[in-house]
């Protein structure tokens, strides 16, 4: 068997890339005071399970619209009213869950450590199948057409019935010896499901049957040691009105037409956490966990904040009118998309949050490592009205 080194990307942001033991390593950020502008209230929290030990996993709640899901590496999976915070069900699967949940067609889908896809009734929790894949899964199912399409850490995307849990097709890309630690989800969108892989390269495939569409190098090997070298599509990407925006380790940020696989625009860049997408911006963390807005039109960059460098920051979520960050010390931090500066801050958890906030309506959900799951919403300000000098 083909042996593989998975590094976690603490280890490389922490020790500032290829830095030797002699040499002074910088610091995460110090986080600084500023004045708040606008109030973020927290609507309910609720605990899921303990901690996943700093294991990088997948886990992320998901949503119908009106219910919240999440689950814990511990096996605990949950359904709570989204905006009360009641919990609607909750069981234990006895699985180590480590991606997930992803919700569609009345289905829950995580995936496990041990290389299982498990697939739960969303209204009772009660479990549907389960199906061994032979490999840790990292990164959340999509669901569309009751067709469930999964990515492994063994470089494989396999389709699967959400019905029965039948193997419907499966594709298979080369894994390099030294990879990041996490996978692309699968995005799906108009019948084509979309990927990126560890040897860099993002591919397309017809959602029933698993033909490739189309394939793009997102990153070249290019250096002098394994580290180097490294080359990853490990961040996120999303499928918005038709195109696809996806970011690379040591490689480039794009925009894609989904159906052609044409390069909009491109942009050298390197992330492994991901970006978000506005009417407006593509926002990527990049890989010292500086937040960057770019054009979404001709990519062009916009605006960089800086304040975060190194503290392992989430991809961007864009919430209202702000951008929404988690980082390693269970911070949430509110940015304005117009200039990147911080306008709130509130503590979810003392541990880490690795997946990216969910927005669901007027309220925004995170899950930091040991659990904790927490709504939030932004308070409204009343104003006071001046009285008219001349009323009708």
């Amino acid at each position: 068997m083909k042996f593989r080194l998975v590094l976690a990307v603490t280890v490389l942001a922490l020790s500032g890339g290829c830095a030797t033991n002699s040499e002074v390593r910088e610091q995460p950020a110090e986080l600084q005071t500023f004045e708040e502008k606008i109030e973020v209230r927290r609507i309910w929290s609720a605990r899921l399970g303990g901690s996943s030990e700093r294991l990088r996993l997948g886990l992320s709640p998901a949503t119908d619209g009106a219910r919240i899901y999440a689950g814990s590496y511990e096996g605990q999976a949950a359904a709570f009213d989204a905006e009360t915070g009641r919990r609607i069900w909750n069981v234990q699967t006895n699985l180590p869950l480590s991606a997930g949940p992803t919700y569609g067609n009345g289905a829950l889908a995580f995936g496990t450590t041990d290389g299982d896809l498990i697939v739960l009734d969303s209204e009772t929790g009660e479990e549907r199948w389960r199906r061994a894949v032979g490999a840790e899964v990292l990164a959340a199912p999509a669901i569309a057409n009751d067709i469930l399409a999964l990515r492994s850490v063994d470089g494989r995307l396999r389709g699967y019935s959400v019905i029965d849990g039948r193997e419907l097709w499966s594709v298979e890309q080369s894994v390099p010896a030294l990879t990041m630690r996490g996978n692309t989800a699968p995005a799906i969108s108009e019948g084509v499901v979309v990927t990126g892989f560890d040897n860099g390269r993002l591919s397309s495939y017809e959602l029933d049957s698993g033909d490739p569409m189309w394939e793009i190098i997102v990153a070249v090997p290019s250096g002098r040691t394994e580290l180097e070298r490294l080359i990853d599509v490990s961040a996120g990407l999303k499928v918005v009105g038709g195109d696809v925006f996806a970011v690379g380790y040591h490689g480039r940020a794009l925009a894609i037409s989904l159906q052609n696989g044409l390069i909009i625009w491109q942009q050298e860049f390197s992330s492994y956490s991901g970006l978000g997408v506005d009417l407006n911006s593509v926002y990527i963390t990049d890989e010292y966990s500086e937040v960057v807005a770019l054009d979404k039109a001709i990519g062009t960059p916009r605006w960089r904040q800086d304040g975060l460098r190194l503290r392992d920051v989430t991809a961007p979520s864009p919430y209202g009118n702000t951008i929404v960050v988690g980082d390693f010390e269970g911070y949430l931090h509110w940015l304005d998309p117009s200039d990147g500066s911080f306008i709130a801050r509130e503590r979810l958890a003392n541990r880490p949050i690795y997946g990216t906030p969910l927005v669901v309506g007027a309220n925004l959900f995170a899950q930091a490592e040991d659990g904790t799951l927490s709504a939030y919403t932004l308070q409204i300000q009343e104003v006071e009205l001046e009285p008219e000098d001349n009323p009708a």
